[in-house]
Formats: structure tokens, sequence, C-alpha cells
């Protein structure tokens, strides 16, 4: 009834990678080792194993890790990838050569340099139309973490 039968066998041969993470790849290696688990519960499962990163035994779908510092010669990003994480200053200098449907910008706050995050609020006030992330998206943001939400047109 979804339709995947249409496209099955593309899909078996080239499955989908259509999520792209980019920043200090070393410190990508590291966060992805990171377990997840729901209140009580002591098995969580670690980031690795929720993101597939590609390596020699992805059999099926992957996502994508770039480095920052190399991602201009990465760009433009393939057509099938529908998510893309800018983590740090480094890889939010790319914002507007990055065109996913759908991006994610992480800012460490921790460093006094604020041009990355200006460069987002610029984007959202010169193209954007702002989203209401509890309302529209159903998410508010847990103690300690801020988040802006907008659209703009491709």
């Amino acid at each position: 009834m979804s339709g995947v039968d249409r496209d099955w066998v593309r899909r078996l041969v080239a499955p989908a990678a259509d999520l792209a993470i980019v920043g200090t790849k070393s410190w990508i290696g590291d966060d992805l080792e990171a377990v997840l688990a729901r209140g009580d519960d002591g098995d969580g499962d670690s980031l690795a194993s929720l993101l597939l990163p590609r390596t020699g035994k992805s059999a099926t779908w992957f996502s994508r890790i770039y480095s920052s510092s190399g991602f201009a010669d990465q760009l433009p990003l393939p057509d099938d990838v529908l998510l893309t994480i800018l983590d740090g200053q480094g890889a939010i200098k790319y914002l507007n050569d990055v065109l996913s449907p759908v991006v994610v910008c992480v800012f460490d706050r921790s460093i006094a340099d604020e041009s990355a995050a200006e460069q987002v609020v610029q984007l959202r006030n010169s193209r954007g139309e702002p989203l209401a992330l509890s309302s529209q998206l159903g998410w508010t943001p847990p103690a300690g973490i801020e988040a802006l939400g907008f659209t703009v047109a491709l």
C-alpha cells in the first residue's frame, strides 16, 4: 500500500543514504559511540548502530559522514540526501551551499565566535519563515538546549 514495491529492486541495489553529517570527523566518531537508552533501561543502542555510518560492512542503508575541512570538495551533495547535520562552525559556514530539504545546525556555545550563529539568524531573517517548535513540530527542547526552526525556499 505504501508503494515500496515500485522501486524495490533499486532500493536493494542502491539503498537509501539520506543522512549526511558534517563536522570534525574524529569528534563525530567519538559521538557515535554514545549509547541512547530510555529512562531506567540499562540496555541502550549506540548512535552508530542507529545511524549506521558507511563502513566496509554496510550491506544496506547508511549515513554519510563528511569532514568539514574538506567538505567544499564534496559539494553538491547527492540528490538522495534528505537531512544534513552541520556540526560546528567549520560545517555551518557551508549552510548556503547545502540544498537538502532539512538542515540541522549544531552550535557550540562555549566558543566566543558567534559568526556561525549570526549566519543562521541572518538566513532566517532574510529568507526564512519561522516554525513554532512546540505547536508546529510537537517538540519542546530539553533544559539547556536552545532551538530555532524556520523554512526557506530552495
